[in-house]
């Protein structure tokens, strides 16, 4: 299927040593092309997909996922999980019990940080409430319901 996409393209992509002009095709040619492009779309759905819905935040999660990385070894330090809290902040407590909780039960562990020790990390990951999760492939800002977090550490 590809190799037949493939010399479908490279044919009808030859218009710098064939001039092909792509508005004057013959029916034939046309006709050649759509079922070729047809087929791949239908072997490859994915592709529709993603035209059709595009990741409306993905620049945000690429940065998201860049900070991770950069920050990665301190956020981190050999744990599955990072979670800011603030000594003075009372749904911390409850939200570090929660997390424990869940992730003890999935053999997970958390790196606990007290955002005030961290002022480096909590301009560079604008943190600006909290509780603040941060996972291998996300960040969350604020108290999540056990349901919710439950979900996102089923994914590590």
């Amino acid at each position: 299927m590809k190799k037949s996409l493939c010399a479908a393209l490279a044919f009808f992509a030859a218009p710098v040593s064939s001039q092909t002009d792509f508005t004057a095709l013959s029916d034939g040619e046309r006709r050649l092309f759509g079922e070729e492009v047809r087929s791949v779309l239908l072997a490859h759905p994915e592709i529709v997909e993603r035209a059709l819905t595009p990741q409306p935040y993905a620049d945000e999660i690429n940065s998201d996922l860049a900070l991770i990385r950069l920050h990665g070894p301190t956020l981190f330090a050999g744990h599955d999980i990072a979670l800011f809290v603030s000594s003075d902040c009372a749904v911390c407590a409850r939200a570090e019990k929660e997390l424990t909780t869940l992730a003890q039960a999935q053999g997970l562990s958390i790196n606990v940080l007290i955002v005030e020790r961290h002022p480096s990390l909590q301009a560079a990951l604008e943190i600006d409430s909290l509780p603040f999760y941060v996972l291998p492939d996300k960040m969350l800002r604020g108290m999540m319901p056990a349901t919710v977090l439950q979900r996102f550490l089923s994914g590590l």
